[in-house]
Formats: structure tokens, sequence, C-alpha cells
């Protein structure tokens, strides 16, 4: 059995050790379990030292994604090189995983996150202009972050497969909003105009721009 372990890097999980070359990787899957009944967080895994990924990894990454995603949390793969971004672009798998160009990208994510100034009090609204009954224009304004306003917003969009984003008056968005494109970005068809460099650079680091047509 592949011998590795999950640490707890406070605020996430990352998986250590991990044998490549090792044909049975049943043990990963018991000791993630373990960890979330222990604390709910996020999972990474960094492919800086892979130079080749088999059918075999890419179905262990499918179970470890549907397994955070039962528990509403992340698999999040780091330091992924050009051939692997192209492989698991090619198998479409680059939609559902959480991606990061290197781990520092992630870990930058995180800091960020928590140093994020309350902006809730600020506000954020958004407007919905329903184009027919697969298509809506969605103006957002202010500060996008976790709270009931944006916990609607994300109802309110579920029914349409086309969403069209007008971030031009949007000033931030948190962790929690970038999560929330993450995920819609998965099944439905979203453009976003007007977003700012900040905005952007945010997209650049999970990888969204790859799942979201940028006008």
């Amino acid at each position: 059995m592949a011998d590795c372990s999950i640490e707890d890097k406070g605020g996430y999980y990352q998986i250590v050790g991990f044998d490549f070359e090792v044909g049975d990787f049943h043990n990963i899957f018991a000791k993630i379990e373990s960890a979330l009944k222990a604390k709910k967080q996020d999972v990474l895994l960094s492919l800086a030292p892979v130079g080749v990924l088999y059918s075999s990894h890419l179905a262990i990454f499918v179970r470890i994604h549907q397994m955070m995603h039962r528990n509403n949390l992340h698999f999040i793969i780091s330091d992924v090189s050009p051939e692997i971004m192209n492989l698991l672009q090619i198998t479409q798998l680059d939609s559902i995983f959480s991606i990061y160009k290197t781990s520092e990208d992630f870990q930058n994510s995180l800091k960020s996150s928590e140093n994020e100034p309350d902006n809730s009090a600020q506000g954020f609204e958004w407007l919905l202009n329903k184009k027919d009954d697969e298509s809506a224009d969605v103006i957002c304004k202010g500060n996008m972050v976790a709270g009931g306003q944006l916990d609607e917003l994300q109802k309110s969009v579920l029914d349409f497969f086309s969403i069209n984003f007008d971030f031009s008056d949007l000033q931030t968005m948190d962790s929690t909003a970038i999560t929330f494109l993450d995920r819609i970005a998965d099944k439905h068809s979203i453009s976003i105009k007007g977003a700012s460099e900040q905005l952007v650079e945010q997209f650049r680091q999970k990888f969204i721009y790859g799942k979201v047509k940028l006008i």
C-alpha cells in the first residue's frame, strides 16, 4: 500500500508521501475519511515531483473529489506541469478539480482570505434579469461576501444554464464567493464582463478562467 499521511496544515490538509509508483492506493481513502471526521477542511495534493499521470491516478483523484464533494469541500491539486494540465483538460477533469499553479498560490489565497476586511457591512447587491428559460443576466455591485445575499443569488441562478455576470461595479469577492463561482461553472455556461484586474488574478489562481468566458 502507498505509504502516505494526511497532515493538518492549519486551514487545510495536505497529502504527504503519496507514492505514485505503487499500484494499491486504497488506504488513502480511509486516511482522508478519518481526517475529515476530526475536522472538515479541504485536501491539497502537490504534483511537484510528478512527471506522468496514468488512468489509475486519475481514477483515484476522481474518487477523492467525490468524497470531498459529499462533504461540501474541495480536493485541490497544485504544482501542475503543462503536460499534466493538458491531460486534465483533455479528460475535462480540470472542470471539477480545484487547481492552483503552485502550492504558494493556494497558500496565498488562504492568507488573502484571512486578511480580507469584513466588507459585509458595505453591502452586496445583485439584480437578475431573465432573458429566457435558459439564460439570465446578473449585475453585481459592492462586495460579494458570504451571507444571505450570496445564498439567495446562488438559489436564483441554478435554474439557468447560461449566466452572464456583470462585475463592472463589483469591488471584491471573498473565498466563499470564489468557491460559489467555481462550483456553478462546473455545470453552467458562465460569462463575466467588467472584472477588475484583482478579480481576474483571483480567477487565475483558481484556474477559474479555464471554466468561464471573460468579456
